[in-house]
């Protein structure tokens, strides 16, 4: 199976309506209109209700005897006794770390007793079992900040899946300039260290929601900016959840409303 056939049979696994590629979205076809000062002409696109979901789609590869970090949900102390690891947050009582059984040993990465921010790595934990590791680009990084992701799913390439996979930690592990990402492989997934496949991460999904194709807008932020029928200047929209190929209309538009493709930015660029 090649690996654009593997990333399509994972994401129709874990949300049928996930749109993962942008060759895969079709614009509404109306009736065709000149951009701008261009006498190129245009496609349009219609503001639809659908379902975005979220989802980041990581390659991986099998491994064995990682170190990973064990990161704190909130602010809070790291405290120790008798080898054992537990951490107090706002509420004040102490939660016990839960360690897998195949951590071989546990150092502490915080200092005890001293108040750390919430995301401060506690605890380095090396597991001898098979995980799943993912190398995250900083990019990457910052769209997984302050999410957890649910669910998620894998599949290794010559084996069985799709399957749940659990995450060792839902923040990265940093190790110099680079960024990994570990989950736990089930014990009845056949694999061996060097077996690479794909992890997906939904980090969230927003239902029945206005949308519009990602290049009928200028801007995938919070703030965009749309050509709306004939109109020649640009209007401003807020945006929300993108899927990479449809892209969430907070406000600015309304269902029905019709905008010119390419976005505004990429009009000015071609005029």
């Amino acid at each position: 199976m090649t690996g654009n056939v593997l990333r399509r049979a994972l994401a129709v696994t874990i949300a049928g309506s996930i749109v993962v590629a942008l060759a895969g979205c079709h614009a509404d076809e109306g009736d065709p209109v000149p951009g701008p000062d261009s006498t190129e002409v245009a496609a349009t696109a219609k503001v639809t209700t659908r379902t975005i979901t979220d989802v980041l789609t990581l390659d991986v590869t099998v491994t064995s005897g990682a170190d990973f970090a064990i990161t704190a949900s909130e602010s809070g102390r790291l405290s120790e006794s008798q080898e054992r690891y537990s951490f107090t947050g706002a509420d004040g009582g102490a939660q016990p770390i839960t360690i897998p059984e195949t951590v071989t040993s546990v150092q502490p990465l915080a200092a005890l007793e001293a108040e750390v921010g919430e995301g401060t790595p506690l605890l380095s934990a090396h597991d001898s079992a098979l995980l799943l590791m993912a190398a995250l680009t900083p990019a990457q990084v910052l769209r997984l900040a302050g999410r957890t992701p649910h669910p998620v799913r894998a599949q290794l390439t010559g084996s069985t899946g799709p399957f749940d996979c659990t995450l060792a930690d839902p923040r990265p592990t940093q190790d110099g300039d680079v960024y990994a990402l570990y989950c736990r492989l089930p014990t009845d997934v056949p694999s061996v260290v060097g077996a690479t496949g794909l992890l997906a991460l939904t980090l969230d999904e927003h239902v029945d929601v206005l949308s519009l194709p990602i290049d009928a807008v200028a801007g995938t932020r919070e703030r965009g900016t749309v050509y709306v029928g004939e109109g020649r200047e640009p209007r401003p929209v807020e945006l929300g959840l993108t899927d990479g190929a449809y892209i969430e209309i907070v406000s600015g538009l309304e269902a029905g409303d019709v905008v010119r493709i390419p976005s505004p930015s990429l009009l000015d660029s071609d005029g």
